[in-house]
């Protein structure tokens, strides 16, 4: 790991966060563990590697709500009918939009629909896009 400041964007940051909490969630195990071991895996700063232990643990602490509020925006779908990555990509951009009021909701969606780019399909972008507008709009 890097010590000083900021080496990455904060979209690579999302990304590696995204791959973490993937990790967490299909492992099923202390996310701690997998959190300080995938985080320490990279290459990030100081700064960086502490942003992103702190954005996934505040995650963790929140993701009742977040899929609550996943599971009322999704319609005619069960939550455990989704795949594991548009989940988590719900998941992390869900968790900005309700709990990040330092970024904006359409930076978080833009973003959610960057990942499904590089990690989903083209039905799944359109979907996580919509997904996520009705979730910024009821808060």
């Amino acid at each position: 790991m890097h010590k000083g400041g900021s080496i990455l964007s904060r979209r690579k940051i999302r990304e590696i966060v995204l791959q973490t909490i993937f990790q967490i969630d299909f492992q099923k195990e202390n996310f701690e563990e997998i959190a300080f071991y995938y985080l320490n895996q990279q290459l990030l700063s100081e700064k960086d590697s502490d942003f992103a232990y702190k954005y996934i643990r505040n995650f963790i602490e929140n993701i009742a709500t977040i899929d609550d509020r996943i599971t009322k925006n999704i319609k005619n779908l069960k939550i455990n009918r989704l795949s594991k990555i548009d989940l988590t990509i719900l998941r992390l951009s869900s968790y900005e939009i309700i709990f990040e009021d330092e970024i904006p909701d359409k930076v978080s969606i833009n973003e959610a629909v960057e990942l499904a780019k590089i990690y989903s399909d083209e039905d799944s972008k359109k979907f996580i896009n919509g997904v996520l507008d009705s979730i910024a709009k009821g808060k």
